[in-house]
This record gives structure tokens, sequence and C-alpha cells, in this order.
């Protein structure tokens, strides 16, 4: 027994050593954020005719690209709690290395759907940066997790 507790004990470092050497070898992602509030719905439609936005899903998740032969490059969650009569507008921008081209962006709804929209305003597949919209319905929150997959 003390055998088999070793040998399990054993396999768990190796498997972290692995995981962390992996995490240690990924570009690092340079990640930034613009939060925007919305209480009007002439401000909403203001901006929302301001930018064009590349890709919209109205099933409230996001998946364009092929995973393929790509290495998950950047996994986050993102959440935003519910604010009376407000409309969430939150905008993150992730670039990374010249040398490195997106194949793959996934953004999934976490839990109960609040009928927030992800989109893509810009960057994206084949793009070394893309910059991902969530937007909240008014006086709602929003559960998101993005990946993003690269070579």
């Amino acid at each position: 027994m003390k055998g088999l507790l070793l040998v399990v004990l054993l396999a768990a470092a190796a498997s972290a050593a692995i995981v962390s050497q992996d995490i240690a070898e990924a570009p690092e992602a340079i990640v930034t954020y613009e939060n925007i509030l919305y209480s009007d719905d002439a401000e909403v439609a203001e901006i929302e005719a301001g930018s064009r936005s590349v890709e919209i899903e109205t099933r409230r998740n996001l998946s364009v690209g092929t995973i393929g032969n790509s290495r998950l490059l950047v996994s986050s969650q993102h959440i935003r709690g519910a604010i009376a009569n407000t409309i969430i507008v939150q905008n993150i921008t992730f670039n990374f290395a010249a040398s490195i081209r997106i194949s793959a962006i996934r953004v999934t709804r976490v839990g109960a759907s609040q009928n927030a929209t992800p989109s893509i305003v810009s960057g994206g597949l084949n793009r070394n940066f893309v910059t991902i919209r969530l937007q909240s319905a008014r006086g709602r929150g929003y559960n998101y997790r993005i990946q993003i997959y690269g070579r």
C-alpha cells in the first residue's frame, strides 16, 4: 500500500513539473480591459453604430477558427455582477508576440444564461491580437470563459 502511494505521489509531482514547464514556455499575453457602463439606450445605440463588430453570435457563445495543431495561449474567466437598469460593456484586448498567430477563439457562457452577447471587435484569426466585447443585457451580468488558441 505504501509503495502504491509513493508511485502516485511521484506521478503527481512529475505531471506538475510538466504543467509548469508548458506554462513557462507559453507566450505571455498582454491583456487590457475597457469597462463601460450605460444606462441610456441612446448611448448604447451610439457605441454599437460606431464600432464595426466582426463576428456576433446570437446564441450567446462565440466560436471561430479551428484548433487543429494549435496550443492554448489564454484561458480566462470574466464575471460581472448585475447593476440595476445598466448595460455593462467590457472590451478585453489580448496582444501576443509578433510571431504568434491566433487560430481559434472560444467564448463560452458559464452557468445559466443572462442574455449577454460576446463579439469580436478587432483583430482575430491569423492576427497576433484580438479585442473581444462582452455586453450584458440591461440590468443583468455575465460569466464567460475565453480561450484563445494559436501557433
